[in-house]
């Protein structure tokens, strides 16, 4: 083709020379310019610069000393040079995005279709190796298939176009496919729309995390059961073990009896009460963490408990943070501790600040605050029994989601806790 044009335009304007035609008939010679630097981009300036010559040693013979006609000539040769470097610069680039969008679209990681949307249901126009692999097929068994053929919902795909028409992109959309074989996979797709209409889609196969995502909670369930089972017997044991002591009391009146016998019972007591902390924290874990507003936990939580004389402010509106679902008996332990331990609180207020690694969320008081050497052992394991979940399992409700805590107020003028969030664990709403 490059070769007949080439062909066709110098004989056209060398029969037009003959015919004294100098002025429409070397527009001819751009079209193998531009077919060349486009084809060749590497070669199009070489070709263009060339045919100029080659276009100017035709001419030139013709001219007889027309100086107007030999500058005209001159010119067309520049135009033409000029027109083949601008062609193959263009090329260049196009082509480097062409296979940059190649290398992605067929080297990544998620399977990735082109989707053209038609009247007979959307097909696959174009589908990359992990793509076909995950459907059991070909990339060229794919082609012309439909999209709907391979839903184990075929409705979810008319709720994908509808969320790309609200929002020109999905991400992370849930569902499954039906391989060839007819075996479930679990995908996240997301998907955007391209400027001529048709759909581009991605999919990671999360079948694998799914599956171990059931395991565990399974595994928790049957953990959360054993432990249920065990404190029940524990619980039974220890009743019976109090009964017994209660009737050792009453037959016996040997003082040194009496006194072993309440050195029993108060062993017995502790072992009862922290049989009873295991029921708040057989719970932790076995849901899965999730976005919750603070300002409505801690609005439900001081909704339930009895605070005679203490007002409760939490200004945390708009925020929300990533934890686990027991997030609500932190901030129970905490403002239970206060009123149970501060002695002289009157408020509990509850705020937030945004640093630079993360956020800071205060519960602070205006009790009597903590000892300085006892900042880090509240937090230590059998302290705060008493006051139910205590703070040591709250620390670790909080280290489910790799947050932490720590009191930094000044003794005597009230307790303050401080809840470090990580980046990615909040968002303001």
């Amino acid at each position: 083709m490059l070769a007949a044009s080439t062909l066709i335009a110098f004989a056209a304007n060398a029969a037009g020379l003959l015919a004294g035609i100098t002025i429409v008939l070397p527009h001819l010679l751009y079209l193998p310019i531009v077919l060349a630097s486009y084809w060749f981009p590497r070669r199009g300036i070489v070709f263009s610069l060339a045919l100029a010559l080659g276009y100017l040693a035709m001419t030139l013979t013709f001219t007889r000393g027309d100086a107007g006609l030999v500058v005209s000539v001159f010119s067309r040769g520049v135009v033409f040079v000029a027109i083949g470097a601008v062609v193959s610069l263009l090329s260049l680039r196009l082509r480097e995005q062409e296979e940059r969008y190649r290398g992605i679209f067929d080297y990544s990681e998620a399977g990735t279709f082109i989707v053209a949307p038609e009247e007979a249901g959307p097909r696959i126009e174009e589908a990359n190796y992990v793509g076909a692999t995950l459907l059991g097929s070909t990339t060229k068994d794919l082609i012309g298939e439909r999209v709907t053929g391979f839903l184990d919902d075929p409705g979810a795909w008319e709720e994908f176009k509808a969320r790309i028409r609200r929002d020109n992109a999905v991400y992370e959309y849930e569902t499954t496919l039906r391989r060839t074989d007819g075996a479930a996979v679990q995908v996240l797709v997301s998907g955007g729309r391209l400027p001529d209409g048709r759909i581009i889609v991605t999919l990671v196969d999360i079948t694998a995390r799914k599956n171990a995502e059931d395991a565990l909670r399974q595994t928790n369930a049957k953990l959360n059961m054993l432990g249920r089972l065990t404190r029940d017997d524990l619980a039974a044991a220890i009743s019976g073990l109090l009964g017994r002591i209660a009737e050792g009391m009453r037959q016996f009146d040997d003082p040194a009896v009496r006194r072993h016998l309440d050195s029993l019972e108060e062993d017995a007591r502790v072992v009862q009460r922290r049989a009873e902390i295991t029921q708040d924290y057989q719970d932790l874990g076995l849901r899965p963490p999730g976005w919750q507003p603070l300002q409505a936990v801690i609005r439900e939580v001081t909704s339930c408990l009895l605070l005679p004389g203490i007002s409760v402010r939490p200004w945390v509106e708009r925020l929300e943070v990533f934890a686990d679902p027991m997030l609500d008996r932190v901030f129970s332990n905490l403002i239970e501790n206060a009123a149970r331990h501060g002695k002289t609180v009157s408020q509990v207020v509850i705020t937030y600040q945004i640093r630079d690694d993360g956020l800071s969320i205060y519960v602070e008081d205006d009790g009597a605050g903590v000892p300085e050497t006892e900042k880090e052992k509240i937090f230590a394991y059998g302290v705060g029994i008493d006051g139910g979940l205590g703070l040591f399992l709250v620390r670790e409700i909080l280290a489910i989601t790799n947050m932490t805590i720590r009191e930094i107020g000044c003794p005597g003028k009230g307790a303050r806790f401080v809840i470090h969030v990580p980046p990615g664990g909040y968002r303001i709403i």
